[in-house]
């Protein structure tokens, strides 16, 4: 049997600590209606195991728009992506939660040819960003998505709890 130097062993695992990095960020969705109907909040390129909050429109329902490679994401009651949880899935499509919930984040998993269990990355809850985009589906079944302004963020956050699609569109059309 031939041993690897340790220089070689650390080496790997160092790329494999970056290529954890550098898996794809992805944009989750809070969504005020448990059918993900209506405006939500998003945070775009998100990365794993970072914490997306909001700090006043509670969610309904929460949706990842790709869990490639994802072991699961959580919807979590507080601002902190820390108890109690309100919803974890590991599959596409709309998850309503059990209650209202303010956080939101995702682990990842990583699978190597030489093993095949999976590992999870993460990173410390403390790592916390509010969305930067919201969104909304008009009338004619078309998505929108438009970036927050620091200027508009209020009335984006008052808009969104109200289910105000209206003045979400003015917003939209303002950042166009």
């Amino acid at each position: 049997m031939k041993l690897l130097p340790a220089a070689t062993i650390a080496t790997t695992v160092v790329l494999l600590q970056n290529a954890v990095g550098l898996v794809s960020a992805l944009d989750m969705r809070f969504y005020t209606a448990l059918n993900c109907a209506g405006g939500w909040l998003q945070c775009g390129n998100l990365p794993a195991g970072v914490c997306c909050y909001s700090p006043t429109v509670p969610a309904a329902a929460l949706m990842l728009t790709s869990v490639s490679g994802v072991a699961d994401f959580s919807g979590w009651g507080s601002q902190s992506c820390t108890g109690p949880l309100a919803v974890r899935a590991s599959s596409t499509g709309c998850k309503p939660a059990s209650f209202a919930f303010y956080s939101g984040n995702y682990r990842y998993s990583i699978s190597t040819a030489t093993t095949t269990t999976s590992r999870l990355a993460t990173r410390a809850p403390s790592d916390c960003i509010e969305p930067d985009s919201f969104g909304f589906v008009d009338e004619n079944g078309k998505e929108h998505i438009a970036k927050i302004t620091e200027g508009k963020r209020k009335e984006i956050y008052a808009a969104l709890g109200k289910g105000d699609v209206a003045t979400l569109k003015v917003e939209a059309a303002a950042t166009a």
